[in-house]
């Protein structure tokens, strides 16, 4: 009896600090949410003015447009940002300028969950086909989608809206 309660004891000491729910942190972009829903018409108030190449800045919680992503890292990252592209067919027509956020000194496991609101549209009327969502290292100014190298993660998702005046 002895000896059968040791091996339960050492079996139980085994699974100690082991449970089925802990689970290793991965790298990951996940596009959650975009709005609005597909076949809708985003028209843009008078009161965003047009640029001079034919677009217009939409602020940060217009309510508008939002895309919501979730992101996770495995290995620590020194510093990254989240970039946002409107797709229209094989180009781009928007980005989240007003709203593309950094953050610095990202532990191993790092997580989080962010809500895009804020978009640059190039160009007018916008036929947006999806939602491209790149999370990178790139700390140049560039604005063009970031290299393959540049990339933690990245994610695209179909939409299908238009936006116009």
């Amino acid at each position: 009896m002895r000896s059968a309660t040791l091996v339960v004891l050492g079996l139980l000491a085994c699974g100690c600090g082991h449970s089925p729910s802990t689970r290793e942190a991965r790298t990951s972009l996940v596009i959650t949410a975009v709005s609005p829903p597909s076949g809708s018409k985003v028209v843009v108030p008078a009161q965003y003015p047009f640029n001079e190449i034919g677009g217009v800045v939409l602020p940060p919680q217009s309510g508008l447009i939002s895309v919501t992503v979730s992101l996770e890292i495995a290995d620590e990252v020194p510093w990254a940002q989240l970039y946002v592209y409107l797709l229209s067919g094989s180009d781009y027509c928007g980005q989240n300028l007003p709203d593309a956020p950094t953050w610095g000194f990202l532990p191993a496991g790092w997580a989080t969950t962010y809500t895009v609101t804020g978009f640059q549209v190039y160009n007018l009327p916008c036929d947006v086909t999806g939602v491209q969502a790149f999370f990178h290292t790139r700390n140049n100014g560039l604005l063009i989608p970031p290299t393959p190298a540049e990339t933690i993660a990245q994610a695209t998702a179909p939409a299908s809206f238009q936006i116009r005046r």
